[in-house]
């Protein structure tokens, strides 16, 4: 049954997760950490105030996924999330997202702008709790008319999944893994990662399979205090690794 999302993050966060979505497109672990103290720069930027990964451009997507494991609940407020929008499409964008901290609300889907844009709801079943492997996907099936919104949480064994409806002709130009972050107030004193991406993957219409690269464009999303190129740097993802699936997203001290 559908519901009104009861978990705090998506009101506790910045409102604009799928956001960037309804504008357009403007190594191993240790590789990860080499790149903490710089942003990748290997793809065009779009610079946003609230978000930090990559996002696909230029074909028509049905399919985006990532792997998190769960953090612990901190001091900064945020989500890990994959998207299917677009600039091109009377569809508002589509969030499947997981909190850090775990718990029955930790996991929740929203059309629209989050917090709750047009609507929303929690997969309490999933259930996750912090240190738990959770695959998160979206897929479009034009068959059935909608978006099918699955969660599973791969160390306790647990899914659930929801059809979201969008009716048959939607159209999703792009695909997005990305953190969320309601900007803090003053930078932490080094770098943090606050989400580690794996096993990422995007699909087209037409059953072209890939991760964040492939053949489509992508670009790298870095969040700054201005949501310009001039503002600093708060959060921005690593280099991608294992051929385009995995990154991380790092909260910066701001010291350039």
């Amino acid at each position: 049954m559908r519901r009104q999302i009861i978990g705090t993050f998506f009101t506790a966060v910045a409102a604009g997760g799928a956001a960037l979505l309804t504008v357009g497109l403007t190594g191993p672990a240790a590789a990860d950490a080499a790149t903490a103290g710089t942003h990748a720069a290997a793809y065009p930027v779009i610079y946003t105030s609230s978000q930090a990964g990559y996002v696909t451009g230029g074909r028509w997507f049905r399919f985006v996924a990532t792997t998190v494991k769960v953090p612990g609940a901190g001091q900064y407020s945020n989500y890990a999330e994959v998207v299917l929008g677009g600039s091109n499409t009377h569809i508002p964008p589509v969030t499947l997202a997981v909190a850090p901290g775990g718990g029955p609300d930790s996991v929740a889907w929203s059309v629209g702008v989050p917090p709750y844009g047009m609507g929303g709801g929690a997969l309490t079943k999933v259930d996750p709790k912090a240190g738990d492997t959770v695959l998160i996907d979206l897929y479009y099936s034009r068959a059935d008319g909608g978006v099918v919104a699955t969660a599973t949480d791969i160390t306790a064994g647990r899914t659930q999944d929801i059809t979201i409806g969008t009716g048959a002709h939607a159209v999703f130009t792009a695909a997005e893994v990305a953190d969320v972050l309601k900007n803090p107030s003053s930078p932490p004193a080094g770098n943090i990662r606050l989400w580690d991406f794996t096993d990422s993957a995007v699909t087209t219409y037409t059953g072209v399979h890939g991760s964040m690269t492939g053949s489509w464009a992508t670009s790298e999303i870095i969040d700054t205090t201005n949501g310009g190129s001039s503002g600093q740097v708060v959060m921005s993802p690593s280099f991608l690794w294992n051929n385009g699936q995995n990154f991380g997203a790092w909260l910066r001290s701001y010291l350039r």
